[in-house]
């Protein structure tokens, strides 16, 4: 027994076949493209290079147990046309308005006295250090010549210039004093101690004036 298909029904299948096959192969459409709102910078602090920005000057600050009057202006000196200059040699207890009430009467000249020696002292006029100099002024009828006298000392085996400064001047930081007083000596023999060599002892160290 047999059949046939009517074409009708034939051509209905085939057609409805080749819309299905259409339908999964059709390439999935793009996904929408993501909108990315602009950023306000308008409150974000800009990064700059340490080394483009200027450092700030530095404040200096006095400590007030080295101003007489707060606020005053002070320290300036009518230093007359025959002035001349002299060397203080600081000592381990001193600072610069107790200096300028011994060698002048007056605390307030400590302002003075820093002005004159600024690049020895450097930016704090607080920092100053035993034994180093500085460079005073007064008329020339006030200064007086320092006399210093000297003795020897020979080195002995184990010194160094901060012994030798602890063992004469009782103290160790004296060893500038030392090397300032013996420099020729010891630049003759690069700057080196050596047994047997003769040193130039102070018999005071702030001699007489």
């Amino acid at each position: 027994m047999s059949f046939s298909i009517p074409k009708s029904l034939l051509l209905s299948t085939i057609v409805l076949m080749f819309s299905c096959a259409k339908e999964v192969v059709e390439e999935a459409p793009a996904p929408a493209e993501e909108v990315v709102a602009p950023v306000d910078t308008s409150e974000l602090v800009p990064v700059i290079e340490a080394d483009t920005v200027e450092a700030p000057e530095m404040p200096m600050e006095v400590p007030m147990s080295t101003i007489e009057v707060p606020g005053t202006e002070g320290g300036d000196l009518e230093m007359s046309v025959d002035s001349t200059s002299y060397w203080y040699m600081i000592r381990p207890d001193d600072f610069l308005s107790k200096i300028a009430e011994q060698e002048y009467g007056d605390r307030t000249v400590w302002r003075q006295i820093y002005n004159w020696n600024r690049e020895r002292i450097g930016r704090d006029p607080n920092l100053i250090y035993p034994y180093n100099e500085l460079e005073l002024f007064k008329p020339d009828y006030e200064v007086e010549e320092t006399v210093v006298d000297y003795v020897t000392h020979v080195v002995q085996a184990g010194e160094n210039l901060w012994t030798i400064a602890i063992s004469e001047y009782g103290d160790g930081r004296a060893w500038s004093i030392l090397f300032w007083d013996n420099e020729a000596e010891l630049n003759s023999n690069s700057g080196m101690l050596k047994i047997g060599m003769e040193l130039r002892i102070r018999t005071q160290l702030w001699g007489d004036r």
